[in-house]
């Protein structure tokens, strides 16, 4: 990198030593001048720094207050979703003639603990809302178990997007895991396993082809991968699972306390602004003492 250098060269001439002293005192009085004006640019510098902090400060002291607020609640209502989904699992499973904690503990076990019991509830309610039988629920675990294993895939979204793909008969969220299943092919072979014309296939047993297609297809390409053996995947989601249900679950135990306050201040809308009030001053509590120590060195 070249480098530019200016230099400015400035020369004095006086004659007789009253005009030397004088033009030297000038000099001097020019240079003192300066040195003045810039130690003060530069105290007026650092008074804009010392209150544009001051300002920065109560910025990210409201902020945090604000975030640590919505953190608290996102895990209060995502302790209360969970409790939810789990009970539309047995609502579900009454309907059909399964039993909800059942499918949820083979869930789990089949998956050896990686998807938390909000993730296996999800995918049981959307199967047994499909009509899926338990039984048909353990297969599709088995293989999202496998074509997790074997395609180096997040367990929930394998999981996830084999119910999804079964559910609403869509090949294309299944084609991402190396299942390639057909509406037709599959309609065509489960009707000629009931004697059936394909044109008598109800809505309900066309589901059925499908899934059996997809479980046998997922079986096939899947069902020698070993997934017993411990990884450091494996590990790493069963640390995870057990670490998100312990908040979820401590989470519940704090609501059984909250829900009647939270009853209480959802009764009157004067209730509700008393609590709107008391956030806004938890919010700005820490900005104020922030801007009031501010304002008292100023």
């Amino acid at each position: 990198m070249a480098t530019i250098k200016n230099t400015i060269q400035t020369n004095f001439s006086s004659k007789g030593a009253k005009k030397v002293k004088d033009d030297t005192e000038s000099v001097g009085r020019s240079q003192t001048r300066m040195g003045q004006a810039s130690a003060s640019a530069g105290r007026s510098f650092a008074a804009q720094s010392q209150g544009l902090g001051g300002l920065v400060g109560a910025y990210a002291g409201a902020a945090a207050t604000v975030f640590a607020l919505e953190a608290a609640f996102t895990a209060l209502a995502k302790a209360a979703q969970a409790d939810q989904i789990i009970r539309g699992t047995n609502t579900l499973a009454a309907a059909v003639g399964q039993q909800g904690p059942k499918i949820l503990e083979s869930i789990k076990e089949i998956t050896q603990g990686q998807l938390t019991l909000e993730e296996a509830a999800n995918a049981a309610n959307l199967a047994l809302s499909s009509s899926f039988s338990a039984d048909k629920i353990e297969k599709l675990t088995e293989v999202a178990m496998g074509a997790s294993r074997a395609l180096g895939r997040n367990l929930t979204d394998a999981m996830q997007r084999i119910v999804r793909g079964a559910a609403k008969m869509e090949p294309e969220l299944l084609d991402e895991l190396g299942i390639f299943v057909r509406i037709d092919p599959a309609v065509e072979k489960y009707a000629n396993s009931l004697n059936k014309a394909t044109s008598e296939i109800t809505d309900f047993e066309r589901r059925q082809a499908f899934l059996n297609a997809i479980i046998e297809e997922g079986t096939r390409k899947f069902g020698d991968i070993d997934v017993q053996s411990n990884t450091a995947q494996k590990s790493l989601e069963q640390l995870s699972v057990k670490i998100n249900e312990l908040g979820i679950q401590f989470g519940q135990v704090l609501l059984k306390f909250l829900i009647p306050i939270v009853d209480f201040f959802n009764d009157k809308f004067g209730n509700t602004l008393i609590v709107f009030a008391g956030i806004l001053a938890l919010v700005f509590a820490k900005a104020g003492q922030i801007l009031g120590g501010f304002a008292r060195k100023a």
